[in-house]
């Protein structure tokens, strides 16, 4: 049975909130205004959608426990938290990667070589994949912000983290290493909530898709579709 209620969306707040709401916008759809800066929820004044303010980090959770029925995440985010969603497709929005960084001086040394290689970083599930994969005996240690301060206090011998222009790594004397992984704004919804309200979320979709493409297809790490695709 469909259900009748607003359509719940999470957007992640911070640095992509207000290009995501002029994409949203541009695609035609009804988005309204947050009236304060702590409002957390907002519901267009046709009643179509509800939009939902959530940590980036958090919305592929919202999205995979319905509390919304659909959300905007970093591919880099999801890969990271491995929950179950549908991954339709990805925006032109967020672009970005995942990558290694250090200290100069590690250039062109080989991570094997390392006795035990230690990694900051807030990306532990794929930090662990990545190293298991290349056969690096790696220490992982969590960190949720400031990981470059790691290097520069002796913490760790390099980090992994997302790298947008590289200001920051070369603001604090770091280079990058190697690249993991792309990421960019990649669309998801809830399995429940597709069943339930199918034409509600596919025209949804459909407003978006003349302005994205679909994610492409390759290896673990470079944008491949776990799960089913729209």
């Amino acid at each position: 049975m469909a259900e009748s209620r607003s359509l719940r969306v999470a957007i992640p707040k911070g640095r992509l909130e207000n290009k995501l709401f002029t994409y949203l916008r541009q695609a035609g759809m009804p988005v309204g205004q947050f009236d304060d800066t702590r409002q957390l929820t907002h519901t267009t004044s046709d009643g179509q959608f509800e939009y939902i303010l959530a940590k980036p980090t958090d919305v592929p959770t919202f999205v995979a426990y319905r509390g919304a029925d659909v959300g905007f995440t970093g591919l880099d985010t999801l890969r990271e938290e491995e929950v179950d969603v549908i991954e339709t497709f990805v925006l032109p929005l967020g672009h970005c990667h995942l990558a290694l960084a250090g200290p100069p001086e590690w250039q062109g040394r080989s991570l094997h070589l390392s006795d035990k290689l230690r990694v900051a970083t807030k990306y532990t599930r794929l930090a662990s994949a990545y190293f298991t994969a290349h056969g690096i005996n790696a220490e992982i240690i969590k960190l949720n912000g400031s990981v470059e301060l790691a290097p520069l206090t002796g913490m760790a011998d390099i980090i992994l983290d997302l790298v947008e222009t590289g200001n920051t790594l070369r603001a604090n004397g770091l280079v990058e290493l190697h690249q993991v992984m792309d990421s960019q704004l990649i669309v998801i919804v809830n399995r429940s909530s597709y069943r339930l309200r199918v034409e509600c979320i596919d025209r949804f979709l459909q407003l978006l898709r003349p302005l994205s493409r679909n994610l492409e297809s390759g290896p673990i790490g470079k944008g491949t579709m776990h799960g089913e695709q729209r």
